[in-house]
C-alpha cells in the first residue's frame, strides 16, 4: 500500500536521510546543510531543495540503535551532607547516538561495483567534511540532535546459512558534546559555587583553616 504524504515525509526524513551535513563541505549550499542522501542515494541540492529520484528501495536505510542516549548525568559517590549538596553534584555528560545504516548490494544497481563506488565517495566525503569542521544533525522519531560529531562507522553485519553477503551493515556513531562555558555552568549546577565560597585562606605553619560563605573558621590547632 503506498504511503500517503506525512508517510513519504517520515520516510524520508527518518529513514533514508536522516543524517544532514552541517557546515564543512556543506558550507557552499544555501543554508550549510546537506542530506546525506546526497552521497547514498546520488540525489543533488539546488536552491536549498532535495533534487531527483529515490525508487521504491532506496539503496540505504537507517533505524536508531540501541544505546542512544536521550541524557546522561555522572553522579558523585562521596557522603554527601544531604540531597541537596548531592542533587548540585550532578554533572552532565554528552549524548551517544548510533544509527544503523543497512546498505546491501543490490542486483539491478550493479550489485557490489556500484556499492564499492558509493562508499568510495562516502568515505572521502566525510573525511573532507570532518577535516573542514563539519559537524552533524541526526534526526530520530523522539529526538533531533543537533551539533553532532562523528565518531566512527563500523562493520556490524554478521552471517548466516539465511544472509550471506558481506558488510551489509555499519554503525554510525556520533557525539553531541557540551559546546559553550554557560552549558557546562548550567551543567555543574552550583557545585562549583559551593567549593569557591569554601576556598581555603592561607595556611599558618602550625594551624588548619577554612572558610564557609566567606566567614573564616576558627583556627583548629594541627594534630601533632
Amino acid at each position: 500500500m503506498a504511503l500517503n504524504y506525512f508517510g513519504q515525509a517520515f520516510r524520508l526524513a527518518f529513514e533514508i536521510s536522516p543524517i544532514l551535513l552541517v557546515d564543512g563541505i556543506a558550507a557552499s549550499i544555501p543554508g550549510g546543510i546537506m542530506p546525506i542522501a546526497v552521497l547514498t542515494e546520488g540525489v543533488s541540492v539546488a536552491d536549498g531543495l532535495l533534487h531527483g529520484e529515490i525508487g521504491d528501495k532506496p539503496t540505504a536505510h537507517f533505524t536508531p540503535m540501541a544505546g542512544t542516549t536521550l541524557l546522561q548525568q555522572d553522579i558523585g559517590t562521596i557522603n554527601f551532607f544531604n540531597m541537596v549538596t548531592a542533587a548540585n553534584s550532578v554533572v552532565s555528560r554528552p549524548n551517544r547516538v548510533v544509527m544503523q545504516m543497512l546498505r546491501p548490494a543490490y542486483t539491478q544497481d550493479g550489485g557490489y561495483a556500484i556499492k564499492g563506488i558509493t562508499f568510495a565517495a562516502l568515505k572521502m566525503a566525510l573525511d573532507k567534511h570532518n577535516q573542514t569542521g563539519g559537524y552533524y544533525i541526526v534526526m530520530t522519531p523522539s529526538f533531533i540532535y543537533t551539533g553532532c560529531l562523528l565518531r566512527s562507522i563500523i562493520d556490524t553485519s554478521g552471517f548466516s546459512d539465511q544472509n550471506k553477503q558481506v558488510q551489509y551493515s555499519w554503525q554510525f556513531e556520533f557525539e553531541q558534546p557540551l559546546l559553550s562555558i554557560s552549558q557546562v555552568d548550567a551543567a555543574l549546577g552550583s557545585l562549583m559555587s559551593k567549593f569557591e565560597s569554601g576556598m581555603p585562606p592561607p595556611i599558618q605553619a602550625d594551624t588548619l583553616s577554612w572558610t564557609v560563605n566567606g566567614d573564616l573558621i576558627p583556627a583548629i590547632p594541627k594534630f601533632p
